[in-house]
């Protein structure tokens, strides 16, 4: 097992050990869904046109919730000064570190997503373009979300500060990813999240480790 996966393992397997901790983003993004799906009544012709919206918002605020403990607790117990001492590049430090989010919430919340499908009336034709999309969507919004949490580092209020950071940054795949959803044609859309991907995935893993070493030399 090479250091980057042993890294993604310790991760996975401190949010299992945390309990309610690593859950808390699976059930918020399920509890949310729901309070959407009654405030709108249950009628089912509006909650199934809204249904995108109310997936997309809510997998966006679940997102949130598990950055702050699992990029700041290693800032603040040192865990981060030890792997940028050790021979692990901090690009690689920081890839992993988003990989294992986007496990713990991101996919987490795809598979989350069929019982939501259910429950907002999504037709079982379009559910596989629904969730496509949401995998791509939420390893994008790990991407950006990492390399917010480690540009907070040290911040007074860095949960209120990070989301100020990302939730703008996000809005242009939760728009994709709402037009995939409700596009006769989805194809087109899923490509342009995908290349949203793939440029975010150079940038942001090199802008947050470099972030990483200026805060260690701080």
């Amino acid at each position: 097992m090479t250091p980057y996966l042993a890294l993604i393992k310790r991760d996975l397997r401190l949010s299992l050990l945390r309990g309610s901790e690593g859950m808390v983003a699976l059930f918020f993004f399920v509890l949310t869904a729901s309070f959407f799906s009654i405030a709108l009544g249950g009628e089912q012709a509006l909650v199934q046109k809204s249904a995108a919206a109310i997936i997309w918002v809510s997998a966006v605020l679940a997102s949130l919730l598990s950055l702050e403990s699992l990029y700041h607790r290693d800032a603040e117990d040192g865990t981060f000064d030890l792997l940028l001492m050790s021979s692990l590049s901090p690009f690689g430090i920081v890839l992993a570190k988003m990989l294992a989010h986007w496990v713990m919430s991101g996919l987490m919340l795809a598979l989350a997503g069929i019982v939501v499908s259910q429950m907002l009336f999504i037709p079982a034709a379009t559910l596989c373009v629904f969730l496509t999309s949401l995998l791509l969507g939420t390893f994008y919004m790990s991407l950006l979300g990492g390399m917010g949490a480690i540009l907070t580092f040290g911040a007074r209020r860095p949960g209120l500060l990070l989301a100020l950071l990302v939730l703008p940054l996000y809005i242009p795949m939760l728009l994709l990813g709402g037009m995939a959803a409700e596009a006769a044609v989805a194809k087109p859309y899923l490509l342009l999240q995908s290349a949203l991907v793939v440029a975010a995935l150079p940038l942001m893993t090199g802008a947050a480790s470099l972030f990483l070493r200026l805060h260690q030399r701080s």
